[in-house]
């Protein structure tokens, strides 16, 4: 943690004589009001896991990837043309494959940038339709005809086994970041909240920008601090892109866990 804390300074020290900006240490920016905030200093938005699965993990550890064949999620019985439910687990976008007979329902990844609920794509073209949806993994299918009594609806996927949990209680999935000027409230998925600052800032109106933080609050039943960096890429319109988080997530005790996150 050291090392990353050192090379988080050099770059933030890099960054400032590249753009002769000046800025201020530490926690205690007392002064930076919301009208003195540049809006290319604002990372208030929802950040998880590039790969979807526990954000707040324990150092080293990643998710596996487990396949899911003949997951028997309904049954025709003679009269029904609507079918819904949910899958046993959260599918990796792109590979859900639902079977009913002659008829097939493929997510063709679709469901990038954002979008919580994708139409499936029906083989044969009869007028059947089907969606899925992302959080929930939620699944429903609606045909023009009832499906013969024991006729068996199958599915098959992807999916992410989860990296080892770093930290106490309940797995922490997101942290919603909301900022003004150097404000800094975060919410986990737990909807613990986490209260702090932006400190060091450093960066250009048209290039990176990478502003360490820290927050504090308390977590089923721990008192946690969570210290890092956030970092984007400003456009020349002054929106910012690519937004990530890097940090330290320390229970009282001594126990501590990381992340590494990006905006959704």
């Amino acid at each position: 943690m050291i090392k990353t804390l050192l090379i988080s300074v050099g770059l933030l020290t890099s960054l400032a004589l590249m753009c002769g900006c000046e800025w201020t240490t530490g926690g205690g920016v007392e002064t930076w009001s919301t009208s003195q905030t540049p809006s290319w200093a604002d990372f208030s938005g929802s950040y998880k896991a590039p790969d979807g699965g526990i954000l707040v993990r324990s150092f080293g550890t990643t998710t596996s990837t487990n396949q899911v064949a003949g997951e028997q999620i309904g049954t025709g019985n003679g009269s029904a043309t609507a079918f819904s439910g949910t899958l046993a687990h959260a599918p990796v976008r792109g590979s859900l494959n639902i079977t009913v007979g002659a008829y097939r329902f493929t997510d063709v990844g679709t469901g990038t940038g954002g979008v919580d609920t994708v139409n499936l794509v029906v083989t044969p073209a009869d007028g059947s339709s089907g969606t899925l949806n992302y959080s929930t993994h939620a699944w429903s299918l609606v045909f023009p005809a009832p499906i013969a009594g024991g006729s068996a609806i199958l599915a098959g996927y992807y999916y992410l086994g989860d990296a080892s949990q770093g930290n106490h209680g309940k797995a922490i999935y997101s942290l919603v970041v909301y900022q003004t000027g150097n404000r800094l409230q975060i919410i986990d998925s737990n909807s613990s909240s986490y209260d702090g600052t932006i400190g060091n800032v450093a960066g250009t109106t048209n290039g990176p920008v990478v502003a360490q933080f820290s927050a504090a609050g308390s977590s089923q039943g721990y008192k946690v601090t969570i210290v890092g960096a956030l970092q984007g890429t400003v456009s020349g319109s002054g929106t910012i892109s690519d937004r990530t988080m890097n940090g330290t997530y320390i229970e009282e005790g001594g126990a501590e866990a990381d992340i590494n996150a990006v905006a959704q």
